[in-house]
């Protein structure tokens, strides 16, 4: 497309945002819609090294709101001292969204309660900061009637909460601009300049995982990929809490475009491996425990419920009272030895008799930690 019809489409493409937005939009708003969805603003309004390109925007908008189009369907709040500050909106009508049903403005709120930290900022101001607020004004609203014409929606979204197992950590939150760099960097496909634990790194990310209360983003270290094939590249877990000064690169991501974080949680991508520790082979095993009934409490039901494994059988012990449970396909990982000691006398590991030896070892430094004099 030639130069003129790419700005002119771009100038289109910004009154159509700007005609769907339900709300004024800044110069910066702006400026990040024409980046992601106009040729000619990802070519023209170019980053500079103070305003980001919004001075060339700025220009841009000065140039363009004489034309018959934008002057027509388009207003300017103007801010005479700072041009950063113009808002523009739309002069067509807007959709009066607080006509939103009850059941979607709870679903809408759900959404910000439980996903809102990773929302990436641009997605945030340009469809969701108006979308979430025209919600809690409806909620709101709704609130104003009486008991017996209303559902319990309020309540209902105070009463959802995700926990994390185990005992509770203190929640250290993640700097937003953080994950929204992060999330940029995903969907732009592009690298991450960032300091790590105080060292510098350049990042290839490949996803975001949520493990609470931690956040962890998966990558590959640039250094790691230089003489191996893209193929057997596996990315590591990096604490999002520890990173600091984080630059989206201009380097072009190598992460899989079919990468897929479920799958690589599935195959155990999050697993600390501890098969040399326990001098187990790396492929999968079985294991067998025996579950002691008298000591069991709810494990056994648990067991049941969120078995180990998916081929996973439980059957009562002969000439006891206890039970043999035996799941194939185990990986040895310190996830899984934590557990089991952390069961503490309510299993035995039967099978493989080099993690029964692996497992008493560690019981009995146990033991001696808390028996030795200081």
């Amino acid at each position: 497309m030639a130069a003129g019809k790419e700005r002119l489409f771009a100038q289109y493409s910004l009154i159509n945002y700007l005609k769907g937005s339900r709300g004024p939009r800044t110069v910066r708003e702006m400026l990040s819609y024409l980046h992601n969805n106009t040729n000619w603003g990802r070519a023209q309004l170019v980053s500079g090294p103070k305003d980001k390109g919004e001075r060339n925007l700025q220009y841009w908008l000065q140039n363009i709101r004489a034309s018959k189009e934008f002057r027509q369907q388009i207003h300017c709040e103007e801010v005479p001292d700072n041009l950063k500050q113009n808002r523009y909106k739309s002069k067509l009508p807007v959709v009066d969204n607080r006509n939103m049903p009850i059941e979607e403005a709870c679903t809408v709120l759900m959404a910000e309660k439980l996903l809102g930290v990773l929302l990436p900022a641009d997605f945030y101001d340009a469809a969701l900061r108006d979308l979430f607020q025209t919600a809690k004004e409806v909620l709101e609203k709704y609130e104003d009637r009486p008991k017996n014409v209303k559902r319990m929606v309020s309540a209902y979204l105070k009463r959802i909460a995700i926990v994390q197992r185990g005992q509770e950590l203190v929640q250290r939150s993640v700097p937003h601009d953080v994950l929204g760099k992060i999330s940029k960097a995903m969907l732009d496909g592009k690298c991450l300049e960032l300091k790590y634990k105080g060292q510098q790194r350049s990042l290839h990310p490949y996803g975001i995982v949520i493990r609470g209360p931690k956040i962890y983003l998966l990558a590959v270290d640039e250094r790691a990929r230089s003489g191996v094939p893209r193929k057997e590249l596996h990315p590591r877990q990096y604490f999002c809490v520890r990173m600091n000064n984080v630059e989206i690169s201009k380097w072009s991501n190598q992460a899989p475009a079919d990468f897929d974080a479920d799958k690589f949680i599935a195959r155990g991508g999050l697993e600390t491996e501890s098969h040399h520790e326990a001098g187990l082979p790396k492929r999968g095993f079985t294991l067998k425990l025996r579950v002691f009934d008298g000591e069991s409490g709810n494990l056994l039901q648990d067991l049941e419920e969120f078995p180990l494994s998916r081929t996973q059988t439980i059957k009562k012990e002969k000439g006891t009272s206890n039970h043999i449970l035996t799941a194939p396909g185990i990986r040895a990982s310190h996830q899984l030895t934590e557990w089991i000691v952390g069961r503490l006398d309510r299993v035995e590991v039967l099978a493989p008799v080099k993690l029964r030896t692996y497992i008493a070892g560690q019981l009995a430094a146990t033991q001696q930690r808390y028996t030795a004099r200081s």
